[in-house]
């Protein structure tokens, strides 16, 4: 602290009164109980939701590979009568065969009896156990998923080491309407609590980040309060405003965070769920509807898994641990591989090409352009109407290349500010990491043009750091 800002405080604390620093004091004291009772909270509530979404995933993907890859190998009779040596080794086969993860910890099917008919570990296969929580609701047809450290009864004698992500799923076989028996799975608790700790490390900071400057916020407006009570009464009115308005903004940045980080991973997890419930209540699909749904659901959690990886990515680059590998690349052969590529994925829009010959080859990490050229190119196919015209562009400018990525869809509102997407955030931290820039410009009704320059010449350099979130356009 300056002699300027010693002078200002101590003019400050004086034109207070004395009493004011040590309300002050008091305040900050008691204010800061219940702003770390609410991170408290709110962590814990965040982290319990994390949790749960996971186990969510996991009790989906056991019910997918119940009714896909181990139910149509039993039959009630086997499962209530048990498997003679033959059966089991047929079914230890037919699982190896069908690559079952190496992931999967423990397999085992159960009879209503409390009985293990199968299992992949042969020491337990005949042991009957006492009817526990979570199996006897599997048995009354409702599937579960938790979390164990491998210990529990059933598990005597076993060499299981948590913790472990414990799932039953009802085996009920065409012809009944109750189960016949249960499949359990044991899945490792390791990979995922290391993707909740990672999502919600970025969860808490940011919570941490919103509650700091809200408790630091409150200092200058209990101040301001303290000289404003003195004189008018419409002052200490224009406070209170300002407080909400620190509030609202507060609650936007939370919302947008949230809303950017959790959209893709819902929608994905939503058709996971739907097509999964759908094979797992109907007892009239043949395998062919059953591949259907499965390849659904493939899809949705390829999904999951690339919104995942791109909200790694950008969190990587962002902290400047991505860099840039460098080779001289054709442009145009790029766009036009990019083109063909697009074009065999969305056969209902037209995509032309204009490539300027005169571009020269370019000093850039080609992956990572690619990387570009399919965002752009994947959101203006997206959001065009059907049979709409997109059209690539290259040309040379001095010493740079620029590319035009241009649709003929709704066009971009004028408030847009927030998306559920992460592929412009990465767009734009790929092409300034190149030294390059990008924009758009969009007309509603109309379509939108997307551009971004490369230079010509481009020197990787461990000083080449991706720009912050806050700057970054959203995803559309």
């Amino acid at each position: 602290m300056d002699l300027r800002t010693l002078n200002v405080t101590i003019f400050a604390t004086t034109k207070f009164g004395p009493n004011a620093l040590g309300s002050l004091v008091r305040f900050g004291l008691l204010a800061l109980v219940p702003v770390v009772a609410l991170g408290a909270v709110l962590a814990h509530v965040l982290n319990a939701d994390v949790q749960q979404r996971y186990l969510d995933t996991a009790r989906s993907s056991a019910t997918l590979i119940t009714q896909v890859g181990v139910q149509p190998l039993l039959n009630a009779q086997q499962v209530s009568g048990g498997l003679s040596p033959a059966e089991i080794a047929q079914i230890n086969d037919k699982l190896q065969g069908a690559a079952l993860s190496d992931e999967v910890r423990r397999i085992k099917v159960w009879n209503r009896g409390g009985t293990i008919v199968y299992s992949d570990n042969p020491a337990l296969i005949g042991r009957t156990f006492r009817i526990d929580d979570d199996l006897g609701k599997s048995l009354a047809g409702q599937s579960s998923a938790s979390i164990t450290d491998g210990h529990d009864e059933e598990n005597s004698g076993d060499n299981l080491a948590g913790p472990l992500i414990q799932v039953y799923v009802p085996l009920v076989f065409k012809g009944t309407s109750s189960p016949s028996g249960a499949f359990e799975l044991y899945l490792p608790y390791a990979p995922v609590q290391a993707a909740i700790d990672r999502e919600s490390t970025q969860l808490y900071l940011f919570l941490g980040a919103g509650l700091t400057l809200f408790y630091a916020s409150m200092f200058p407006v209990v101040l301001l309060a303290d000289r404003w009570r003195r004189r008018l009464l419409q002052e200490a009115q224009a406070t209170a405003l300002a407080n909400l308005a620190v509030l609202e903004r507060l609650n936007k940045l939370k919302t947008e965070f949230l809303t950017r980080i959790s959209h893709q991973f819902r929608t994905a997890l939503v058709g996971i769920q739907g097509f999964s419930e759908v094979i797992r209540d109907s007892d009239q699909l043949d395998l062919v509807e059953v591949r259907a749904y499965a390849d659904d659901i493939y899809r949705d959690a390829e999904r999951l898994d690339r919104a995942f990886n791109e909200m790694l990515e950008l969190d990587a680059i962002e902290a400047g641990r991505s860099a840039l590998e460098i080779a001289r690349v054709d442009l145009n052969q790029l766009i036009a591989g990019v083109v063909e590529a697009t074009r065999n994925q969305s056969a209902e829009h037209v995509i032309s090409i204009q490539l300027d010959p005169t571009v020269p080859a370019v000093s850039c990490d080609r992956d990572k352009v690619l990387q570009v050229l399919t965002i752009l190119l994947s959101n203006a196919t997206k959001y065009s109407r059907a049979g709409s015209e997109v059209v690539v562009t290259s040309r040379t400018k001095s010493d740079y290349v620029e590319l035009t990525v241009k649709d003929h869809g709704s066009g971009m509102p004028a408030d847009f500010d927030v998306g559920a997407g992460l592929g412009l955030p990465i767009a734009r931290q790929i092409v300034e990491m190149h030294g390059g820039r990008i924009w758009f410009d969009s007309t509603a009704g109309q379509g939108s043009e997307f551009h971004f320059t490369l230079p010509i010449q481009v020197r990787p350099s461990r000083e080449v750091k991706a720009v912050s979130r806050a700057g970054a356009p959203a995803g559309r």
